[in-house]
């Protein structure tokens, strides 16, 4: 009979070994996925699990951990205290190692808190990976979380005929009950996603009228572009969407010292020159703007 109980002390230890595991596979790939703007947009996936999914395996496999770490301690808290009360007897003879993973475990805390190198090379990467997932302006929503919008409010806010966008839908085999459904629900009984979803219908959109924009001071261009994700545009968009001509633009940028592709989005032209995205839009917008470098004195 004795051979049929569960071993507690052994359950326990498989747990903790399992939760570790699962939380370890669950962190590199949570480390890699796009932004969660980009992943919903797209229905970004990984063997069929999508950004969701992982998060909540993760989640969950972190309160294995945590309840199988404290059933541990609890069956074994007898030789862990007969452990602690012998070193204090003898003398502690860990304390280098002690220090040593005490400080490092610090450094790691601050070193999230306030990013420095090298550990903010590590979120750098991290950042850089998330952006390489949009390859194509198309991966970037027109605005935050638009996949949660009705069919009908998403067609009026980017003022689409409705009508016209549901023949479009219909045509292309994509079916839905309601106006009222959401695009991502249309995107999971459909097989496809928001994105597709949007660029199907995109033709309908009214074509964005050019913004000529004059006699900007620096401040202003900051109150203008701040927080609406243009880092992210190309510098040709950029241009047309301004109303300045290219070449007019490349003797802006080269006068203030920048080496322009114009394929290339805001954000990779300023990080090249070791400045930030609403400078190259400043230089863009005020003729003979310079960039202040922090290094210069």
């Amino acid at each position: 009979m004795s051979d049929n109980k569960i071993h507690k002390r052994g359950l326990t230890s498989f747990f903790t070994l399992f939760g570790f595991i699962i939380m370890s596979v669950t962190g590199l790939v949570l480390y890699i996925v796009p932004a969660g703007r980009v992943a919903y947009w797209t229905t970004w996936e990984m063997i069929s699990l999508t950004k969701t999914d992982w998060g909540n395996i993760h989640i969950l496999s972190s309160v294995l951990f945590i309840i199988a770490g404290g059933f541990h301690t609890y069956y074994n808290w007898k030789p862990l205290m007969s452990y602690f009360k012998d070193k204090t007897r003898k003398g502690v003879k860990l304390q280098r190692e002690l220090i040593i993973s005490s400080v490092l475990s610090i450094w790691i805390v601050v070193g999230a808190i306030w990013p420095h190198p090298p550990l903010s090379y590590l979120l750098d990467f991290n950042e850089w990976i998330k952006d390489s997932w949009v390859i194509e302006d198309a991966y970037e929503p027109p605005f935050g979380h638009a996949e949660l919008l009705s069919f009908k409010n998403f067609t009026k806010k980017m003022d689409i005929d409705i009508t016209k966008a549901s023949d479009e839908l219909k045509a292309n085999g994509i079916k839905f009950e309601s106006v009222e459904e959401t695009l991502e629900d249309i995107g999971k009984n459909n097989d496809i996603s928001p994105m597709n979803i949007y660029l199907l219908i995109k033709k309908f959109e009214p074509v964005p009228e050019t913004e000529v924009l004059e006699t900007l001071t620096p401040d202003e261009v900051i109150v203008k572009f701040s927080g609406t994700g243009f880092g992210k545009k190309s510098v040709a968009y950029m241009c047309e969407r301004i109303g300045l001509d290219t070449t007019v633009a490349l003797q802006r940028l080269q006068t203030a010292g920048i080496d322009v592709n114009f394929e290339n989005t805001m954000k990779e032209t300023a990080e090249a020159h070791n400045t930030e995205a609403i400078d190259i839009m400043k230089v863009l917008l005020i003729e003979g703007h310079k960039i202040e470098n922090d290094d210069e004195s």
